[in-house]
């Protein structure tokens, strides 16, 4: 077997990769899943010099959130980004279109309120006035919710939905990346996997077995971190708005049975472009479609 054995290209093109078999063999051992590194990751436990976790109220969910990253702090952050949104982006001179979203972002909102009073005991209050709703004259796809209480809706996925139900299902959804502190979460599992990459990387120079390996490691470990944590954690994070989303708009008195049909929709528009799951942030339309109907029909709010 050859001594010289990893390059970067190799990695690029998928060629086979030939190391001696021994040359993990001083390399310290850690057998941990990829569900357990998740939870590392999230609580700072794998780096050490990060740790403490608290509970979200609403998901349940044991969550890192690091200094700097709390919904406080990125709401001052999200004042300034949205200024210069609207400086660059074009809003919407349609004055139907205006009050339609504004109409249904207020009712959905209330529903919101409404769920999390009556099913995670959290007492929010909804003030209309605090809140800022710009609709973009663009044809994005996409819809956001700052934790700054700022709201921004794209034409091009009003122009996508066929009613008010499906556009209270997406609003509804990204309100529920604030109640979830989706945001501060995944800020807070990138730090910590930079430090967890870094501290790899200090481990890597001191050892003269594994030093003459570091790119190809760093490289490796790079990519395990991206698409095995943070990516599937990203993915999570997108599942749990979804359901979130419907226990709003379901409050609020909308048709929950819209939002599988929603990502019906949205499968058709991204077919032949997206890429595969275990590559994006978000997950396959499909699988947001059943698992919603699953959420829907375990919740008693409808019947698919």
């Amino acid at each position: 077997m050859s001594d010289l054995l990893i390059t970067d290209e190799m990695i690029e093109t998928g060629d086979r990769i030939d190391a001696p078999r021994d040359f993990l063999d001083k390399a310290p051992r850690m057998r941990m899943s990829r569900r357990a590194m998740i939870r590392g990751l999230a609580c700072g436990t794998i780096v050490p010099i990060v740790t403490g976790c608290s509970t979200n109220p609403v998901t349940g969910e044991s969550q890192l959130i690091l200094p700097g990253f709390d919904n406080a702090s990125l709401a001052a952050m999200s004042t300034t980004a949205w200024t210069e949104m609207k400086k660059q982006t074009p809003q919407t001179g349609d004055s139907r279109l205006r009050s339609r979203v504004l109409t249904t972002w207020d009712r959905t909102a209330k529903g919101r309120t409404t769920a999390l009073k009556d099913k995670y005991n959290q007492d929010v209050a909804y003030v209309p006035t605090e809140w800022e709703v710009a609709v973009f004259d663009t044809d994005d796809i996409n819809a956001f919710v700052m934790p700054g209480q700022q709201v921004g809706v794209y034409r091009g996925i009003t122009e996508l939905t066929e009613n008010d139900d499906q556009l209270a299902s997406i609003l509804g959804h990204e309100a529920g990346h604030i109640d979830g502190r989706h945001s501060a979460a995944r800020a807070s599992a990138q730090v910590t996997a930079q430090v967890a990459m870094v501290a790899g990387q200090v481990a890597i120079a001191q050892s003269e077995e594994l030093r003459q390996y570091g790119n190809t490691l760093a490289a490796l470990g790079g990519a395990a971190i991206q698409f095995g944590v943070l990516l599937p954690y990203s993915r999570n994070h997108e599942l749990q708005a979804d359901k979130l989303g419907v226990d709003y708009m379901y409050r609020a008195g909308y048709d929950v049975t819209q939002a599988p049909r929603l990502w019906e929709l949205m499968d058709k528009k991204s077919a032949g472009n997206r890429p595969p799951e275990f590559m994006s942030t978000h997950p396959d339309p499909g699988r947001r479609r059943n698992e919603l109907i699953n959420y829907i029909n375990a919740n008693g709010y409808a019947f698919i």
